[in-house]
């Protein structure tokens, strides 16, 4: 058994499966004498209900989730062309596919025996959004043993479907043509009162982004958290078991040799008495001889 058997069989369970399986290898581990290894599997965290369905698309739709991750390298490079047209056209095509991959993901997961509701459909929405903004997030997608929820921040395809394209200008011609009369000039107040709305806008986007990611932190830490009670809680009740195992013995045990004690006890007092009975015959024997010798 190699730890690398063990994280494909782990990662491929039900979330509530996965702490009894992880249990069973580092025991497993331990009874070989690998105590390095049985450290190494205690290590391992129980995916979210999200990340296991990313795990379930990985393992078993592995074509089309390459198909959809493919899109992020289409959507990064729009975006550095500043493409308004694709973007939009992309990110719609984006939005389609990755409600399809979680629909597929819902139903890969009923055949496992489990129930995907909205809520972690969404989460995993999040997760394929990531992936499309994130190479290395597509990559930890791709591997199948993603353990935790993850949503994109920040500024990329992702968060800027609609990017308006920028135009050339035209150079000037020769002749000049009639045309419309220009535009005044922009009221310098009014710039002014545009520019601070804008800076404003932006730190209110950082201020938000800020927010999010130490929300997202919080959040993984407390999943960790629990994944350790959670365990921690298993391995209790384990011991539990034992103990209640071994005390039923233990009473067993002590009926048994209570009832051996008053067995042994009656049979003492019967012979106590037998002997009570011979020595009073032999008394009386003893002395009728005595009335008959001289």
């Amino acid at each position: 058994m190699t730890l690398e058997e063990v994280v494909d069989q782990l990662y491929e369970l039900r979330p509530d499966e996965f702490v009894p399986a992880r249990d069973d290898a580092v025991a497993e581990a331990k009874a070989a004498g690998d105590k390095d290894l049985a450290k190494a599997i205690a290590r391992l965290r129980r995916p979210t209900k999200a990340a296991w369905l990313a795990n379930l698309l990985a393992r078993k739709r592995g074509e089309q989730l390459d198909g959809l991750l493919a899109l992020g390298g289409d959507l990064a490079e729009a975006q550095r062309h500043l493409d308004g047209p694709q973007l939009r056209a992309l990110s719609a095509q984006r939005n389609r596919l990755v409600a399809a991959m979680a629909r597929e993901a819902g139903r890969l997961a009923y055949e496992a025996g489990d129930r995907a509701g909205e809520s972690v459909l969404r989460e995993l929405q999040d997760i394929l959004h990531a992936a499309l903004a994130d190479p290395t997030v597509a990559d930890e997608v791709r591997s199948g043993q993603l353990t935790r929820t993850i949503a994109y921040s920040g500024f990329g395809p992702v968060g800027q479907p609609d990017v308006t394209p920028t135009r050339a200008t035209r150079p000037t011609p020769r002749t000049p043509e009639p045309g419309p009369e220009p535009e005044p000039e922009e009221d310098p107040a009014e710039r002014e009162r545009r520019e601070r709305e804008l800076a404003e806008r932006r730190r209110a986007v950082e201020e938000a982004e800020e927010a999010e990611a130490a929300a997202a932190a919080r959040r993984d830490e407390d999943t960790a958290a629990m994944q350790d009670a959670e365990s921690a809680h298993a391995a209790a009740q384990e011991v539990v078991a034992d103990l209640v195992r071994e005390l039923e013995a233990a009473r067993e045990r002590e009926r048994e040799a209570a009832a051996a004690a008053r067995a042994a006890a009656a049979r003492a007092k019967e012979s106590a008495r037998a002997a009570e009975a011979a020595a009073a015959r032999a008394e009386r024997a003893r002395a009728e001889l005595a009335e008959l010798e001289p």
